[in-house]
């Protein structure tokens, strides 16, 4: 079986994790510091604030701009759904826009139809490694003064016309769950340039506290371990060669399933764009003929040994979590349709693009895709 994912992590993680297993300090050390600090150096903000997962880190992002119960937050209606829960869990309402039809990224147009009076915030996901248009998005965040969160989770390393993703908005999450582009088994990190939000968020993830004995807001447990961080410093070195092997892999392969697109028809590779560094969390893959199926497609690849990346089966406001919220937002989740979400959910997969993969995988892969429903 040619796996979609393997693990990243080899000797040099497990040497880290028995340092810290052996000094017996596993909470709020110098490890968890100095992997704050390379990642902020890394995306290029001033600060950063290590949390135990992504969604955490979407929830501090939230609650440091002081968003309060019934303001609307706008996300894009094909994300995990961490992306929209996280706004839920700060009391807020999320009004779900359209996504482009291309880069499955936020529509800046559609971003801009749902702003109401009530809107406060907006959540661009960088999706599968690609990058939203940043530029619109900010200049009409500007323009009606909406707070910007940057939702990174598969977009570690992307550029948006040269400029990492993670360094337009007021905040940005990262999530270095164990599938994603670099780990720390569990975690999340969030990156700013103000040290108001940075400040916050240490206290915010750490039961409010600003002293050993003085809790100043409503707080949670929402620290990164030092075991975790002791990973992510590791994986934090590995990231570029992991990654550029990974575009590697999914350039060539989509090099050469485009040319077979035009005679197979049930299928179109994701163009890159020029100014767009993708990352490519993802190797994507759209189904446009409307006699195929994604469940279809995944058993006969199964079959012949390869797996594929599979989720977003729905738009998000079409899962139960928010067909059975009564909310006083600008939008009834049962009613919504959003076009391009419903063309896409269930007819996008990822093909195996990994590290370890060899030019005989990836040529199988191609060939495989490109021969499954030859009669």
């Amino acid at each position: 079986m040619i796996k979609v994912a393997i693990p990243i992590t080899g000797k040099e993680e497990y040497a880290a994790i028995k340092k810290v297993v052996y000094s017996g300090k596993f909470v709020s050390g110098k490890i968890v510091e100095n992997f704050e600090k390379e990642y902020a150096k890394f995306v290029g903000t001033k600060y950063a604030v290590a949390l135990n997962s992504g969604t955490a880190a979407l929830h501090a992002s939230l609650s440091s701009l002081g968003l309060k119960p019934g303001d609307e937050v706008i996300v894009p209606a094909m994300s995990f759904i961490s992306s929209a829960t996280a706004i839920l869990h700060h009391g807020c309402t999320p009004i779900f826009c359209d996504v482009d039809i291309e880069n499955y990224c936020m529509d800046p147009k559609s971003f801009e139809e749902k702003i109401s009076k009530k809107t406060k915030a907006v959540i661009p996901v960088h999706f599968a490694g690609s990058s939203c248009n940043m530029f619109k998005i900010m200049k009409i965040a500007k323009r009606y003064k909406i707070k910007v969160i940057e939702d990174c989770s598969q977009a570690h390393g992307t550029k948006f016309n040269g400029k990492l993703v993670g360094t337009f908005g007021d905040v940005s999450c990262f999530s270095f769950y164990a599938t994603k582009h670099m780990t720390t088994g569990e975690g999340g990190i969030l990156c700013t340039n103000d040290k108001k939000i940075s400040n916050f968020c240490k206290s915010f993830r750490n039961h409010g506290m600003v002293d050993r004995d003085t809790h100043k807001l409503l707080g949670y447990n929402f620290r990164m371990g030092e075991i975790n961080a002791a990973i992510g410093r590791i994986q934090l070195k590995k990231l570029k060669r992991i990654n550029n092997k990974r575009i590697k892999n999914s350039l060539y392969i989509l090099k050469k399933l485009k040319k077979l697109h035009n005679e197979k028809k049930w299928f179109k590779i994701q163009e890159p764009k020029n100014n767009i560094f993708h990352t490519y969390f993802w190797c994507p893959i759209r189904i446009i003929s409307q006699k195929i199926n994604l469940s279809l497609v995944k058993k006969k690849l199964k079959q012949k040994g390869i797996e594929i990346r599979s989720r977003y089966k729905y738009p998000l406001y079409r899962q139960k979590v928010f067909q059975d919220l009564k909310l006083n937002g600008s939008q009834n989740y049962k009613k919504l349709n959003l076009n391009n979400a419903e063309e896409l959910s269930g007819r996008i997969f990822g093909l195996p693009n990994h590290y370890k993969l060899t030019k005989t995988n990836l040529d199988f892969i191609i060939k495989t895709l490109g021969n499954l429903f030859e009669k």
